[in-house]
């Protein structure tokens, strides 16, 4: 017992009594789930320095691989003592230098820091007894046709393989600035006609407008702008999603325009999500002032911490948490009792893949809490999705 939490890897049976238990050591299950390359260090070291343990070593990684999620709930108070249990431990190794590069919420999600999910029990099998198990819920992740980010003007279209920062200064000189390399390109443009920047899903990118506004666009997503705002107000168009932290500038209000509505800013900062196919689109205040319009709604103005949100033909507003809606701008998901299916269409857009799954699953009653990293290492993410969906996860090119 720990915390009046059950221990949920019981698996004394498996290993022999002389042998250390390397499936109740935290720091292996940890390494095994995430493949953080200071833990493999560690874990490499030991048995190089503990060659009498290298059969016991080599049987808990082939066993750790059959572990599955059984569906059983957890209660408040446990998910409470749960949580509290891994930040403890996670401190713990912290103390040790053995996970400085695995941030607190990685471990959270690697350990199922989950509420309202009904699954937890870790149950593993023998060798033998794996042999005979059906995959009982089975989803495929495929990587689809990887796609260039494409930056439209009248003058001409570029492409670029990796994400992008653009910039554009007061004169309406536009340059962009490759991610990985630092490859800066000059783009020519007529300063007062509208420019297209595509970004196609697995990719993102980043604009500093003429008038100092800072967009992130996230993937999937189609953003009309102008080189120079010569009217007497600041108009872009948007299909998909993007952050914004918008110029002051009470003379000139900035319009963002999409399919379904119009949001008027008045300097501030908000997240807009438009996405054609998305049953559900959303207008999420961070800072500042919003009025938003459509065809069949008058102008409606947000106060921080407030949500928007437009979904089964109704509008509805409510108060929120703003980090779950903004954190992809920073690299990871933060989910609130979040419906699994909608955990996996964010991923299939932020990676580029198309999930495939059983038709007798049902990911629409499950939901889950936490966060995830989006690192570069797509196998690390499926292996957090496959946790919290009690599903078998994958990729495939």
């Amino acid at each position: 017992m720990v915390g009046g939490v059950k221990r949920r890897l019981d698996l004394k049976s498996m290993i022999r009594q002389n042998d250390i238990n390397f499936l109740q050591e935290e720091d292996f299950i940890l390494w095994q789930l995430t493949g953080d390359s200071e833990l493999e260090t560690h874990w490499t070291s030991f048995i190089e320095n503990n060659p009498h343990q290298r059969d016991a070593f080599e049987k808990a990684i082939r066993q750790f691989s059959m572990i599955r999620l059984n569906k059983e709930m957890l209660s408040k108070s446990e998910y409470a003592q749960l949580h509290a249990r891994i930040q403890q431990s996670v401190t713990r190794m912290e103390k040790k230098r053995l996970i400085r590069r695995l941030t607190p919420y990685a471990a959270a999600v690697c350990l199922i820091l989950v509420a309202g999910v009904s699954f937890f029990f870790l149950t593993a099998r023998t060798e033998k007894e794996n042999e005979k198990v059906q995959i009982e819920h089975l989803i495929v992740g495929k990587n689809l046709e990887e796609k260039d980010i494409y930056l439209v003007t009248d003058a001409a279209t570029t492409s670029f393989s990796k994400d992008v920062s653009i910039q554009i200064d007061e004169s309406g000189k536009v340059i962009v600035q490759e991610a990985e390399s630092g490859k800066s390109t000059v783009v020519e443009v007529e300063k007062t006609r509208m420019n297209k920047l595509i970004v196609p899903y697995g990719k993102r990118s980043q604009l500093e407008l003429s008038d100092g506004t800072k967009v992130w666009l996230n993937s999937g997503s189609v953003l009309e702008f102008p080189a120079f705002f010569a009217s007497k107000t600041r108009n872009v168009k948007l299909i998909g999603e993007m952050y914004a932290e918008v110029s002051k500038d009470a003379k000139k209000p900035f319009l963002v325009h999409t399919p379904g509505f119009q949001v008027k800013v008045y300097g501030t900062q908000f997240n807009i999500t438009a996405y054609r196919e998305a049953n559900t689109q959303s207008v999420v205040l961070v800072e500042g002032s919003v009025g938003v319009t459509s065809e069949s709604k008058r102008e409606t103005f947000l106060t921080p911490n407030h949500i928007l949100l437009y979904q089964n033909n109704l509008w509805e507003e409510k108060t929120v948490n703003v980090a779950e809606y903004i954190s992809w701008k920073d690299g990871y998901m933060i989910l609130n009792h979040t419906p699994i299916n909608e955990v996996l269409r964010r991923v299939a857009r932020y990676y580029n893949l198309s999930f495939n799954t059983q038709d007798d699953i049902d990911l629409t009653t499950k939901t889950c809490t936490g966060k995830i990293y989006l690192s570069d290492n797509i196998d690390d993410v499926m292996t957090a999705v496959s946790l919290l969906s009690s599903t078998k996860v994958y990729a495939r090119e």
